[in-house]
């Protein structure tokens, strides 16, 4: 186990210096020797972290492959901090990708584990970035109702008076 500790840690120290490649290598060879050791907890650990180094480097599908694979192993150990945690990274890997329903779902599953738990500051860190997602879900909707931001809008065209008392004064 001692080996896996100290690949798991070189992994997390690339991962923290940028090096993405390097802590993929690191953190698959302590994946697999926790794996060989039937060392759940800590393979689901390595597999969520290695999901957050997938989702750096925009590799989507293998970012929600090692993510989901914790997920399933946590929820079999009936790790609820950890559920949590990866719920959370699944929640930020489908917010890259534009997918808000299926992010705000995942974020909103993670912020009632936290809750539950009395995890005050994991619940907050989710609730921000929910409220992030939905005012920005908001705004956008908003700016396209409103006609603004539009591609086909003309450079230096006049912006349209909506209000009641511009209403008033064309008539």
């Amino acid at each position: 186990m001692e080996e896996a500790k100290q690949l798991y840690d070189r992994g997390i120290d690339d991962y923290r210096a940028g090096e993405y490649e390097e802590a993929i290598e690191a953190l698959s060879q302590a994946r697999s020797l926790y794996a060989e050791a039937g060392d759940r907890q800590a393979e689901a650990e390595v597999l969520n972290d290695l999901g957050v180094v997938y989702l750096q480097m925009d590799e989507w599908e293998q970012a929600q492959d090692a993510l989901q694979t914790a997920l399933t192993i946590r929820r079999e150990l009936e790790d609820r901090s950890g559920q949590g945690i990866t719920l959370g990274n699944l929640g930020m890997l489908y917010e890259r990708q534009g997918d808000e329903e299926q992010a705000i779902q995942a974020y909103e599953q993670a912020r009632a584990i936290f809750e539950e738990l009395g995890e005050k500051g994991n619940e907050k860190a989710i609730t921000r970035r929910l409220d992030h997602l939905q005012k920005g879900s908001f705004l956008e909707r908003l700016t396209a109702l409103l006609g603004f931001g539009s591609s086909d809008e003309e450079e230096g065209e006049d912006i349209v008076d909506v209000t009641p008392e511009a209403a008033d004064e064309e008539n």
